[in-house]
């Protein structure tokens, strides 16, 4: 049981990455103080900084939904390190470059779950089989 709820929180963090294109394209309103724009890259226009959102977004989506299912064990389990640590370290990239793309407790949430995750990769060395099923 707790293998599932670790792995639903991983994956819910992977798809709650998807606000961000959808704050960016003014598809939905995330946060209205946020208007697609990055603190670091506003030199190189809004079409840049849209790529570079989108491309960190969608990498930390898929990674923390492959976590997850690493976690579950429908992925192999080599795959923990790499994609636990890619994964987060895209995601706290996303919060540098964009840091009110989120409403603040969102933003917090997510950096607390990349910490933890980054945390048990490599420091802790925790791996998904630790837990039982």
């Amino acid at each position: 049981m707790l293998k599932i709820l670790i792995a639903l929180v991983l994956m819910a963090h992977g798809i709650g990455h998807s606000m961000g294109p959808l704050g960016m394209f003014n598809i939905a309103t995330i946060n209205p103080a946020w208007h697609g724009d990055s603190w670091i890259l506003s030199g190189v226009g809004p079409s840049l900084t849209q790529v570079v959102g989108t491309v960190l977004w969608t990498l930390a989506l898929v990674g923390f939904i492959a976590v997850g299912a690493v976690v579950l064990g429908w992925l192999p389990a080599d795959w923990w390190v790499p994609l636990a640590v890619g994964s987060s370290l895209v995601s706290i990239a996303g919060i540098i470059l964009f840091p009110v793309a989120f409403p603040v407790f969102s933003t917090l949430g997510a950096l607390a779950v990349d910490v933890v995750v980054l945390a048990a990769a490599l420091w802790l060395g925790w791996t998904p089989s630790d837990v039982a099923v």
